[in-house]
This record gives structure tokens, C-alpha cells and sequence, in this order.
């Protein structure tokens, strides 16, 4: 054991960390130590300004971040689509109004609940003219107290506006918490639905700084830029609080705004943010503050420094033992995992960060063991995916009512038709089987379509006219193979068919949105159209990628999404009369087929 042991210390590379590390640690206590007594409270004071000056940046950085996340938070539950939809006209069903209202409240209450530290979220409905709250209920705008906020939102004109109680000071509810209220939906193209307000209170802020010790009278504010003040430290009174931080405030902008000065035995450093909010950090430390604290470090750092001398080095040699054992654990562990036997477990743990590696090191082999179940069940998934997409391409029950139309044909003697089915069904054949690109050239797709289709207006007597709106280039922009036809074959079976008329008509209409920067694939029908909770369910399965009876369309999704990147977005929309996809693509991830030019 003794042999193992010290072989342990002459290889191991942690106890020559620590021999390392004391012997660091022990110099710059020497030379702290030489710093303390020799050196005057002058270089002290320096020190402790520039902490002081750092602790402001800190703080101002802490609440700039604050800032950056309220507005990041807005404008990202602005594009929710789940609020975005229930700010509609009210229904003429008592039970669906409910229904509504209560599922955006839910919504709300689960953001709040999400976000952890805002004091609530409110939208307002401009169609209503009702305030909806995470916590409260819901009220029309004129007896709502948020009615100022909304007003003055409304009148500025803006995206998004912060509010404080320096914005409106007139008003009570800004006393104790500030706002940042923007549109819904965020983009201003959009028509206006209603407003999102997310409310923050004073006491967060007030958590922020209430643990940052600055001596027995020391003190940091947090105020606006008008001197109110929204979070401080201070013992004063408020209205003495409020006279001393109005009189730095003067001081400071009568010699330009510098970021540390003296005021009278204090020393103040002063920051303003530089977010939307312009709040100005105040921290303010007494000079006896520092010479009290003086003759406390010469002292502690004389008497220390002799004492980790001392004890150093039995510390060293202590602490090598204390890793031995733990270590051996783990390295076995690791051991078992390299030879695949992850069945094997730590059983003996250390109460420190070896003790933590060695319960990680067992979490990490349950995991793998999870993650090679779900493995096998993602490549089972993968593989029902692609034969379920297959027979959505060209089924059996497509294949036979082909034959069997030819067949009639056949009878007829009508070889033209037969000659035009057989050219397309075998264009189609060729197309869907023979080619195994992952990816082809749109205008390849639109040309299969177009067999497809007419294949189909032989077969029934509705006829559907298909109308390509293609911007150049993008008839070359690389698609999945094979993505387009399901989305067109539901069109045609779920849309124009059961309409019963004579004939349909399904746009494909891809064009470059510059401003965006976006590339947008929509297919338009004429058809029946979607009511809206099926519509509603079809959004939300896509979203959660769930599988449905609408697996063509959640495949060709995905299959975007592989392509494509995260920042591709789906939209379905239905008026009651027709259907439309609009597929969204960054113009950035889009590849488009260069065009051959001939040799001069």
C-alpha cells in the first residue's frame, strides 16, 4: 500500500499541481506580505478604487445583461405563434371565446413560470380591447391600470419601450417595477394584433446588488438617469439617500462625467448603462473604510503567511492521500468503460470533485446505455419513416388505377393516350426509383409534378391546373428530391378533389425576399380548406416533429429542416377557402445549380 502510494505521488500529475501550486501561493504571500508593511495606505487606495471601478463595470455589465435578456424575452414571446393566434376576433361560440382566453392566460402563466424572474407577462388585444395577465384577470383596457403603459406605447410608435419611473412619473405602478412592452406580432410589416408587456420588479434589481459588501457605510445605487433611485444599499433615510445621491449626480456631471472621484471623505465611481435604459451605477466607499482595513491586512497577511508555511507542507502530502484512493476508483471506472462494460460503478465516492467526477462517470454510463437504446429505436423510426414515404410517392392503389386506365385505353384503341400515360408514368418510375440524389434542381421537381398531375387529370374528371411562379435562378435551388409531391398530392385529395367541382388550380410560387434576406416556397390550392383546430393541430404537431396521420407533410418538413438548417420556418394558413404552405429558407443555406456556359 505505503509503495503503491508514493509511487502514486512521484507519477502523479495532480500532487505536482499542488506542490506547484503551494509554492505559487507562498511567493506571492511573501511579496503581499513585503507590500503591506513597506508600501503607504496611498497604494491601497489605488487598489481598492480600481476594485471599486470594477465592481461598478461588473454590476453595470450585470444589468445590462438584465437589460439584453428583458428585450431578447419580449421580442421572442412577440413572435410566439400560440399568443399570436389567440389574438383574433371573438368567436360567436360562448365556449370558444373561453376556450381562447383561457388557453392564452395558460400560455402566459407558463412563460412566467419559465422565465423565473419577471413579475409577470400582460398582453393586450387590440382587436378586444382586453388586458390579458399571467396572474390576474383579465379587464378591459379603460379599467386596466396598465392602460398608461399601453397609451404610451401606442403613441410612441416603436418596436419595443422600456419604461421606468423616470419615463412616466406620474404614475404609481412604475414605483415599484419597470416594463419593456412591445408589438404582436414584433415585425412592423405585420398587421398590429396587440401589445406584450413583461414587467420586471425593483426588487430583482434590489437582489442583484444587496449581497456587495462596501464596509459598514459604504453603499451602490442603482438609479435612473434623473437621480430616482430603483435599488440601493444604502442605510440612510430615503430622503436623505435621495439628497445625496442627487448632489453626486450634480458633482458628477458638472466636471464631465468621470467614472471615479472624490466626494468629500468618499470615494465614488460612477457608470452609466449603455442599453436602452441609461441607468447609472453609484458606488460609494468612506476613506476610513480603507485605513481601517490597512493595519488589518499587514497584520492578517504576517500572521498567515508563517502559518501556511508551517502547515503546507503535511497539507501536500495529506491532500495527495485523499486523492489516492478516489482516483483509483475512477481510473478503474474509466477502465471497465473503455472495454464496454458499462455496468460498472464507483461505489466508493470522495466528498469533493473527484467524489463528483466518479457519480458523473456512473451517470455517464447510464446514459450511454440509454442513448444506444435510443439509437437502435431512432434507426427503426428512420427506416418506418422512409418506407412510409415511399408508399406516399407511388402506392400500389396509384400504381393499379394507372394500369387500369391504360388498360381501358387499351380497349379503346386510343394509342395516344396510351402513348402519353406510358411516356409519364414511366418518366415518373424512372424519377422516383432510378435517381438517388438526395438532392435535386427545383425545376427537375416542378417537371415530375407536372407528370404527376397529369396522370391525375386523366384519371378523374376534375381537372387541376398547375401554375409555376419561379423567380430566376431559383428554378436551379437544390431541394430534397421528392419533397414537393406530397405536399401537391394532399392538396389534390384533401383540398380540390372533395370540393366536387370540375376543376382545381395549385400554384408553386418560389421568389427571393432581398429585404430578408429570404428564399419563400409556397403552394397555394383552391380547395376546401383546413377549419381552424385541425389547422391548429397540424402547426403544433410540426413543432414538436410529433407523428400524425400527416406524415408526408411532417416528413417533407423535416426533411427542410436536415437541409436547411433551424432557421428554416413553416406556415400553414387557410381562409376556408384553400390552403397555402409557405416554407421559409435563409437565402445563406440555399445552394442554387450553376448554369452551363458554352466554350467560346
Amino acid at each position: 500500500m505505503k509503495s503503491s502510494f508514493f509511487s502514486f505521488l512521484r507519477r502523479s500529475f495532480y500532487f505536482k499541481m499542488i506542490v506547484v501550486m503551494f509554492a505559487i501561493s507562498v511567493i506571492p504571500l511573501i511579496v503581499l506580505s513585503y507590500i503591506s508593511v513597506s508600501v503607504s495606505s496611498n497604494t491601497v487606495q489605488k487598489q481598492v478604487n480600481r476594485l471599486n471601478a470594477q465592481l461598478v463595470n461588473q454590476v453595470v455589465d450585470r444589468i445590462e445583461l438584465t437589460m439584453i435578456r428583458f428585450r431578447e424575452l419580449s421580442e421572442q414571446y412577440s413572435r410566439n405563434t400560440s399568443i399570436q393566434d389567440a389574438l383574433v376576433t371573438p368567436s360567436e361560440q360562448y365556449f370558444e371565446e373561453v376556450v381562447r382566453k383561457r388557453d392564452l392566460i395558460s400560455v402566459l402563466s407558463t412563460a412566467s413560470a419559465i422565465i423565473g424572474n419577471v413579475e409577470g407577462l400582460l398582453v393586450y388585444s387590440a382587436i378586444t380591447d382586453e388586458v390579458f395577465s399571467s396572474s390576474e384577470a383579465p379587464a378591459t383596457l379603460d379599467s386596466s391600470p396598465y392602460k398608461p403603459l399601453i397609451e404610451a406605447y401606442l403613441s410612441s410608435g416603436q418596436t419595443g419601450l422600456f419604461l421606468d419611473k423616470h419615463s412616466l412619473p406620474e404614475l404609481r405602478i412604475l414605483d415599484s417595477s419597470t416594463y419593456y412592452i412591445s408589438r404582436v406580432p414584433f415585425f412592423m410589416y405585420e398587421d398590429l394584433k396587440g401589445v406584450l408587456l413583461i414587467s420586471m420588479s425593483n426588487d430583482e434589481y434590489q437582489k442583484q446588488i444587496e449581497n456587495i459588501q462596501l464596509g459598514n457605510h459604504g453603499s451602490i445605487s442603482l438609479l435612473t438617469e434623473d437621480g430616482q433611485t430603483i435599488a440601493t444599499t444604502s442605510k440612510l433615510e430615503t430622503r436623505e439617500q435621495n439628497e445625496r445621491v442627487h448632489n453626486i449626480l450634480k458633482h458628477w456631471k458638472e466636471i464631465d462625467r468621470p467614472t471615479q472621484f472624490a466626494v468629500g471623505t468618499s470615494i465614488v465611481s460612477v457608470k452609466q448603462t449603455s442599453t436602452y435604459d441609461h441607468w447609472i451605477v453609484v458606488s460609494e466607499i468612506p476613506s476610513n473604510e480603507l485605513t481601517a482595513s490597512t493595519q488589518i491586512i499587514r497584520d492578517t497577511v504576517t500572521y498567515f503567511l508563517l502559518i501556511l508555511v508551517l502547515l503546507g507542507a503535511l497539507c501536500v502530502v495529506g491532500f495527495g492521500y485523499q486523492l489516492y484512493k478516489p482516483l483509483q476508483a475512477v481510473k478503474r471506472q474509466v477502465d471497465a468503460i473503455k472495454k464496454g462494460n458499462f455496468n460498472a460503478r464507483v461505489t466508493h465516492f470522495a466528498n469533493n470533485e473527484i467524489g463528483d467526477l466518479g457519480r458523473m462517470l456512473n451517470i455517464m454510463s447510464v446514459r450511454i446505455q440509454d442513448l444506444l437504446g435510443d439509437l437502435r429505436e431512432s434507426e427503426d423510426l428512420k427506416r418506418k419513416l422512409e418506407i412510409r414515404a415511399l408508399q406516399s410517392q407511388i402506392n400500389p392503389h396509384f400504381m393499379y388505377n394507372t394500369l387500369n386506365t391504360i388498360r381501358m385505353f387499351a380497349l379503346m384503341k386510343d394509342y395516344d393516350k396510351i402513348n402519353m400515360l406510358m411516356g409519364r408514368l414511366v418518366a415518373l418510375l424512372r424519377y422516383s426509383m432510378e435517381n438517388f440524389e438526395q438532392t435535386v434542381p427545383l425545376e427537375k421537381e416542378l417537371d415530375y409534378l407536372t407528370d404527376y398531375v397529369g396522370l391525375l387529370n386523366i384519371r378523374y374528371k376534375c381537372q387541376v391546373h398547375l401554375l409555376f411562379e419561379v423567380e430566376e435562378p431559383l428554378q436551379r435551388m437544390f431541394i430534397p428530391k421528392l419533397s414537393l409531391q406530397p405536399l401537391i398530392e394532399n392538396a389534390i385529395f384533401h383540398g380540390i378533389l372533395p370540393k366536387k367541382l370540375n376543376e382545381g388550380h395549385i400554384t408553386v410560387h418560389v421568389f427571393n425576399d432581398f429585404t430578408a434576406k429570404q428564399i419563400i416556397l409556397e403552394i397555394i390550392d383552391d380547395g376546401i380548406g383546413v377549419e381552424d383546430n385541425k389547422l391548429t393541430q397540424l402547426q403544433l404537431h410540426l413543432q414538436r416533429e410529433e407523428m400524425t396521420e400527416s406524415i408526408g407533410l411532417l416528413n417533407v418538413w423535416m426533411r427542410m429542416k436536415l437541409l436547411f438548417g433551424t432557421g428554416a420556418h413553416i406556415e400553414l394558413n387557410s381562409d376556408g377557402d384553400g390552403f397555402t404552405i409557405r416554407i421559409t429558407l435563409l437565402l445563406e443555406t440555399v445552394m442554387i445549380k450553376e448554369e452551363p456556359h458554352e466554350a467560346p
